[in-house]
């Protein structure tokens, strides 16, 4: 072969491997396959198709989370709703709470009557006051216990209808822990007269921050003393829209408390009924979207 002869651009030479001619196929490398290049792979673009959600659920754009869990009248709205389709077992519901308080606050009415009476004799009314202030007192712990466990009720009963289901009297009594119950009743009666001694503010507090103890208690089976303090972390967490829901609902049962007490047979269930959707709400607990059925 002479000088000028080309060679076969397969065949190596002292040089190595010609590269083939333009157009044609690649011979394979006999060195091995080309390794990576080196470094670390470039992440993928913020916000692109292959960015993982945020943990829980869907991400969400920064800035752009609600503001409130709920508002004041989307709960008076979903109040109002349950009401009037379960408005006479709601409306003899309050009827209950008013007889049963008036029942054991008519010691006090006859109380008076006999101070009057016995208010021209001293020692009389010496011994009427001895009387009166062990009965009285124990007559208005046991009323007060008894419209607690009647408040645990008819939440019981608001918490069933947040959920779907109308409350009735058939279920109204079947609630979990009646004895964690009557604890709760006790542990916010003792609060509520700290609260007293406390030149009011701490009743005020009381009114406030413990209004889902005995949600937690209900709902959730917590014992007395986690349902009170669950409630006040509750409340402190979403302090304004509570706030605002109770401001609107106190507003409301004074305007229902003008006409001779007649309208509080609808302010008071719409009270219960919007705070149990609140705290639901909060909770992340069942909201039921259609009408209550039985």
């Amino acid at each position: 072969m002479s000088e000028n002869t080309p060679q076969n651009p397969y065949e190596p030479n002292a040089g190595g491997a010609t590269p083939p001619p333009s157009g044609g196929p690649t011979p394979p490398n006999p060195a091995g396959p080309t390794p990576p290049p080196s470094g670390p792979a470039q992440p993928p673009v913020y916000g692109g198709a292959s960015q993982p959600p945020a943990y829980g659920g869907p991400a969400v754009p920064y800035g752009t989370q609600p503001t409130s869990p709920f508002q004041t009248g989307e709960a008076l709205r979903f109040a109002w709703d349950r009401f009037k389709g379960n408005w006479l077992f709601w409306v003899l519901f309050v009827l209950l709470t008013f007889v049963v308080g008036a029942i054991f606050n008519s010691g006090s009415a006859g109380d008076i009557q006999e101070q009057i009476n016995a208010s021209s004799d001293p020692e009389a009314m010496q011994e009427l006051a001895a009387t009166m202030s062990g009965g009285s007192s124990l007559l208005g712990l046991i009323g007060s216990l008894v419209l607690g466990v009647l408040q645990a009720l008819g939440i019981n009963a608001a918490l069933r209808e947040v959920s779907g289901e109308k409350a009735t009297w058939g279920n109204l009594f079947k609630a979990n822990n009646f004895g964690m119950i009557i604890l709760a009743a006790l542990l916010l009666m003792v609060a509520s007269f700290v609260g007293v001694l406390l030149c009011g503010i701490g009743l005020i507090a009381v009114a406030i921050f413990a209004v889902f103890t005995y949600h937690n208690v209900v709902d959730r089976g917590l014992n007395a003393w986690s349902a009170f303090t669950g409630s006040f972390s509750l409340v402190g967490k979403n302090f304004g829209a509570v706030f605002l829901l109770e401001l609107a609902l106190f507003g409301i049962n004074i305007l229902g408390a003008i006409p001779c007490g007649l309208g509080l047979f609808v302010t008071l269930p719409l009270s219960v009924l919007a705070i149990a959707f609140a705290y639901r709400r909060l909770t992340g607990g069942l909201v039921a979207a259609g009408p209550a059925t039985a």
